[in-house]
Formats: C-alpha cells, structure tokens, sequence
C-alpha cells in the first residue's frame, strides 16, 4: 500500500488511467447491482408463481372432487327416481285391481238395492196374513244392502288411497329426476372449471420454469460483473498501490503512519458520520477503520 500525501491522492485521482479505471469500475457496479436486483426479482416472482400454481392446482383438485361428489349425487337421485317409478307401476296394479274389486262390490251393491227395492214392493202390497212373513226377508235384504255398502266405502276408500300414493310416488320420482339433472349440470359445470384450473396450474408451471431459467441467466451475469469488479480492483492495487475494498480504496498517509486515506467507490446516505460520496476521501485509523470517518485534511510531516 502506498504512502501518498493527500495532494498527490487528488493528482492521482484526477489522473487520466485512474478516470479511465473508475469509469470501468463504474460500469462493472453498474452492471453488478443490476444483476443482482434482476435476479432476486425473478427468483421472488418465480417463488410466487410457484405459490400460486400450487393454489390453482389444489383447487383444481378440489372442483374435480366437486365434481366426482355432484356425479355420485345424480347418480343417486336417477337410481331414486327409478326406483319410485317402479313403485308407482306397481301402486297402478295394485289400483286397478282394487278399482276392479270397487266395481264388483258396486255391481252387487247396486243388484242388492233393487232386491231390497222388490222384497219391500212385496212387503207392502195388500195381502192379508203375508205381511208378518214377509218382514224378515225385507230385513234381510237390508242387511244385506248395508253389508255390501260398507264393503263398497271400504274398496272405494283403498282405491282412492292407492291412487293418492300412486300420485305421490309420481311426484318424487318426477321431484327426484329434476334434482339429478341438476346435478349432472352442476358436475359439468364444476368439471369445465377443473379443467380449466389444471390448465391454468400447467401454464403457471411452465412461467415459473421460464422464471428460474431467466434468474438463472441473471445470477450467471451477477457473477459475470462481480468476477469483472473483482479484476478491476486487483488492477487499481498493482497500477495505483492501494488496498482495495469493497466500498473503499486505501492508501497510507505520507505524512502519518498512523493513519490511512479512504477513497469511497459509492454514495452511502443515512448512517453516522459524515456524508460519503463517490471518490470523496476521509482519514482512517487502524482501530476503528472506517467506522470513524473523517474528511481528509492537509498534516505536516512527523
């Protein structure tokens, strides 16, 4: 490391192979700074898309459960309205045999009342000594009239109540058919939507490989521009005698052995201290380094 005094730094600073130096150094932290903010940018927006590719696809796979679970339920409700279906063919047998039995016992019932009508014609025609013999036979058409109607109420009431659960079964079986279809519509609908979700997860996918592929190249120039900054700052210690840092170039003091001259390589604002511009120069101790800047000033030979 050399000792210059602080006029001879300024000289040299302000010296053609130093400009040039510091405008390649310039480029090189340039291109540097660029790459590394490109290529943590695209790693950033590579780890979202992955996030939202694993989102798409675990809701594609739940629309496609969805889906499975509207099938099996219109599956359901066809094998239900089936099966009412059925029933109401078998209600309909079982009311037309009722239905035939009603008319049967109307037939009868309709035969009995025209005995009854007959046995009391002959009740009361003017036959002295009959009438007393004739009495049980009017009672017992009569009973027998009664007997076949209730027996009719009783067939009428059965028919009529098949015929109502022939209609209610009718009407599930229609009420279920309804709500399968339904479902097969929603299952289609849900279907093209997990479709679409499974594309959408692809196509994610594929943007997420590109973005790795793009922060890889990135990365490659980040390391490319730091190994040309590294080459830079070699050269400035063989061609000018300094130390080079990271955010410094140093030199020893001629007129101090004690202390050093800092040359800063960038703009750092918001910390302690003074200011620190590009190429401004400070004094450095040993102990404290960098850490206790001060602006470089003119001392007397020791």
């Amino acid at each position: 490391m050399r000792a210059l005094g602080l006029s001879e730094l300024r000289g040299l600073l302000e010296g053609g192979p130093f400009t040039g130096w510091w405008t390649e150094l310039a480029r090189a932290t340039s291109e540097l700074e660029e790459g590394r903010t490109r290529h943590q940018e695209l790693l950033a927006q590579a780890a979202v898309m992955e996030h939202r590719s694993e989102l798409v696809q675990r809701a594609a796979m739940d629309a496609f459960s969805d889906a499975g679970g509207a099938e099996a339920a219109a599956a359901r409700c066809a094998a239900d309205a089936q099966e009412l279906e059925n029933r109401a063919l078998e209600l309909v047998g079982s009311f037309e045999g009722q239905r035939i039995r009603a008319s049967e016992v109307w037939y009868r019932l309709g035969g009995a009342e025209r005995a009854l009508e007959q046995a009391r014609e002959v009740a009361t025609a003017p036959r002295p000594g009959a009438e007393r013999a004739l009495d049980p036979a009017v009672e017992e058409a009569e009973a027998t009239r009664r007997a076949l109607a209730e027996e009719y109420e009783a067939a009428d009431r059965a028919r009529t109540r098949l015929w109502a659960e022939v209609e209610a079964a009718w009407d599930a079986s229609f009420e279920r058919s309804l709500a399968g279809h339904e479902h097969a519509v929603r299952s289609r609908r849900i279907r093209l939507e997990a479709e679409r979700l499974f594309k959408e997860a692809d196509e994610r996918r594929a943007r997420v490989r590109q973005l790795r592929e793009d922060a890889g190249a990135a990365g490659r120039g980040e390391e490319e521009a730091a190994h040309r900054r590294a080459l830079l700052l070699d050269r400035a210690a063989r061609e000018f005698g300094c130390a080079p840092g990271e955010r410094f170039l140093y030199w020893r003091d001629r007129h101090d052995e004690r202390l050093a001259f800092a040359v800063a390589l960038a703009r750092e604002a918001g910390g302690p201290g003074p200011a620190v511009e590009p190429l401004a120069i400070f004094s450095v101790g040993p102990q404290r380094g960098v850490e206790a800047l001060e602006p470089a000033r003119e001392r007397p030979a020791t």
